[in-house]
């Protein structure tokens, strides 16, 4: 039986499945089931800038009609600054006190802002390490994408200068140079680099004639634009490597390990399967190895990454000059 240990920026991990940060760590009874089948650690849902915003708006509104009435009243509410957190918070350190796998904290975030002082308080709660997603939709046609990236780089940082656990950085894969930004998060400090985000897409009802949001479950194919990136960027950073997206076979898992991922993050496949299913994706991992004759997966990550591989280019257009040429 092969060892299926993983360490995940400088964190020891029972294995390489970590359950990415969704709504199944929203219940105990179901984090500790995800811990009984042995995932390597989980990642809590993401407490987002714009829960925060609400919240605070809200609890101002409260203050000024308060105030109007009985000015005394203003004694009766906590300071706003943290007000939209509290509750997050709270979940937090109750998920610690049920578990003992890593735990990951997650803040999805999109302005700089107060975030540093938020990644502070969730450092509190326990958690073993802590995942940035700072992502927005850009549609400022004057705002570049040196400004976009600038935005990212200061928000990273400054969570990093404020926090002792280490950071991990959730990536979209629509900035121009997925490298470029990953190597200067690496030179800043980020222990961690997460390829990639899925964002939800806006669709449109032509029956209604309206918005329509819809959560759709990853595609195995998926999978293939994180295995590329992970690839690129193995023995280019410091930073360990998460691949994320269409990870949904024991097989996927063992191919974005060959090419340098430290752990995988998984979501859809546990709605689809349930969380024990984690289970069935170690064995699979376990069997691999055996048949390979590899005692740890050490042994073989990164062998086939872009720097390891026996056709390194391969990563890069000569693969789709190459698949083109095919259709001829």
């Amino acid at each position: 039986m092969a060892d299926l240990a993983a360490t995940y920026m400088g964190i020891p991990m029972a294995g390489p499945v970590v359950v990415a940060a969704c709504s199944l760590s929203g219940r105990v009874e179901t984090i500790q089931r995800i811990e009984a089948a042995g995932a390597g650690g989980l990642v809590i849902k993401s407490l987002f800038e714009e829960q925060i915003m609400a919240e605070e708006v809200q609890l101002k509104k409260e203050e000024r009609v308060g105030a109007e009435r009985f000015p005394e009243s203003l004694t009766y509410f906590p300071p706003v600054d943290h007000a939209g957190a509290r509750e997050h918070l709270m979940w937090i350190e109750r998920t610690r006190k049920v578990v003992q796998m890593p735990l990951i904290g997650s803040l999805n975030a999109y302005t700089p802002g107060g975030w540093a002082d938020y990644a502070r308080q969730i450092e509190q709660t326990g958690v073993n390490a802590l995942e940035l997603n700072v992502y927005a939709v850009q549609t400022d046609p004057d705002r570049s994408g040196a400004d976009v990236e600038a935005e990212l780089f200061d928000t990273v940082s400054a969570v990093i200068d404020q926090v002792s656990i280490p950071v991990s950085v959730k990536l979209s894969p629509f900035y121009s140079s997925v490298v470029n930004i990953a190597s200067e998060l690496d030179r800043r400090g980020a222990k961690g680099l997460v390829l990639f985000n899925r964002f939800i897409q806006p669709d449109i009802d032509p029956e209604a004639e309206a918005l329509r949001n819809v959560m759709d479950l990853s595609r195995p194919a998926e999978m293939r634009l994180p295995l590329r990136y992970v690839a690129l960027l193995y023995g280019k950073v410091d930073a360990d490597l998460a691949a994320n997206t269409g990870i949904h076979t024991p097989d996927a898992i063992v191919r974005q390990i060959l090419a340098g991922a430290a752990v995988v993050e998984v979501a859809s496949v546990l709605y689809a399967h349930d969380v024990e299913y984690i289970r069935t994706l170690h064995d699979g991992v376990d069997r691999w190895m055996d048949q390979k004759g590899y005692r740890k997966l050490t042994d073989f990550r990164g062998k086939l990454s872009q720097a390891d591989a026996p056709a390194p280019f391969a990563y890069e257009r000569a693969q789709y000059v190459e698949l083109l040429m095919q259709q001829v």
